[in-house]
């Protein structure tokens, strides 16, 4: 995905494509069909796979599935990035490109240790 630092200040929507507009004026655009799902999934979840304390788990899903060519959530994700949706479009960008879950996972890997029984407590 294009310019990672920046945020994303606005999107035009049409059947087939994504425009997305980013704070400094740049744009990237992103096709509305496997190969641009594809796209995002490799670039937002391959590395930071969905987590259970994600929101968007609905979409993350639909990425995963329709980026292998699932037609029930690229139906799905064409739902999603329409026009009348653009501010909830908006967010869910900016969340998936500024996602970082190193927190969140040693959280859950403290948690863990935490409950594993030890030789002195077992």
């Amino acid at each position: 995905m294009d310019y990672p630092e920046e945020d994303v200040v606005d999107v035009n929507l049409t059947d087939t494509e994504i425009n997305i507009i980013y704070q400094s004026g740049g744009t990237e655009i992103i096709t509305k069909n496997k190969d641009g799902y594809k796209k995002m999934y490799d670039g937002w979840l391959v590395e930071q796979p969905m987590f259970i304390s994600d929101i968007y788990k609905t979409q993350m899903r639909d990425l995963s599935f329709g980026s292998r060519n699932n037609q029930s959530s690229v139906d799905n994700l064409n739902n999603f990035f329409r026009q009348d949706n653009k501010e909830e479009i908006i967010k869910f960008l900016n969340y998936m490109r500024k996602r970082d879950l190193t927190f969140e996972k040693n959280k859950w890997i403290k948690i863990k240790e935490l409950s594993e029984p030890t030789i002195s407590n077992v």
